[in-house]
């Protein structure tokens, strides 16, 4: 019996035994997109803000037209800061009056905005962000007045440096690593006078991005 058990052990150790290997596979890390590679972009479009140019209901808000121009430094991937110019103009729906004051004079606002900028989602095609935006307004009021009548004179806001602001989403189409076509409504408050005015604009334009982002 003994010499049958030590047989059997022999023979066990002289059958070749299977053997299992682990394999690894190494992946490489997945990188930042191309498209959010670039330090800088420069934005370029066209402008729409609807506004309302009195503090009282007898003057008429209006649509205006105008330009966009913003640029972007970003410090990482997701947030940067941006500055923002913008001009848009139109005509005002002047009330009838006994002061020679035309019925649709030309007016114009200028805004220079400051903040940061945020993109909250990065795709190989497309971008959502937001920005929040301050700064200043200037509101031009008074072209196409007679000598010796203001916009006050009939209800409208008077030439003036006010607060402004431009709060709101973004979203980029990326047709390429370094240009986007983008589309911006904004919440663009301002305060002319005493009180709020709540602008809505709106901007679609082109994105070019350059330069080099080393630090992720």
């Amino acid at each position: 019996m003994f010499r049958l058990v030590a047989l059997a052990a022999v023979g066990a150790c002289l059958v070749p035994q299977p053997r299992i290997h682990a394999q690894v596979i190494a992946t490489a890390p997945e990188t930042e997109a191309p498209q959010y590679a670039q330090r800088w972009d420069f934005y370029g479009g066209a402008q729409y803000s609807h506004f309302n140019p009195s503090p009282g209901r007898g003057v008429e808000a209006i649509n205006l037209l105008g330009w966009n121009g913003t640029a972007t430094a970003w410090l990482r991937t997701t947030w940067g800061f941006e500055g923002s110019a913008r001009g848009v103009y139109g005509n005002l729906v002047v009330p009838a009056n006994s002061e020679n004051i035309p019925a649709s004079p030309p007016m114009s606002e200028h805004l220079f905005l400051f903040g940061p900028n945020f993109r909250l989602i990065r795709h190989r095609s497309y971008t959502f962000g937001m920005h929040a935006l301050i700064g200043a307004a200037y509101g031009k009021f008074s072209s196409g007045f007679p000598v010796g009548t203001m916009p006050q004179d009939v209800g409208i806001y008077n030439d003036k440096l006010a607060f402004g602001m431009g709060v709101g989403p973004s979203v980029d189409y990326n047709l390429t690593p370094r240009l986007s076509v983008r589309f911006i409504p904004d919440w663009q408050p301002t305060h002319y006078g005493f009180s709020w005015q709540n602008e809505f604009a709106g901007s679609v334009g082109v994105v070019y991005k350059f330069g080099s982002l080393h630090n992720k």
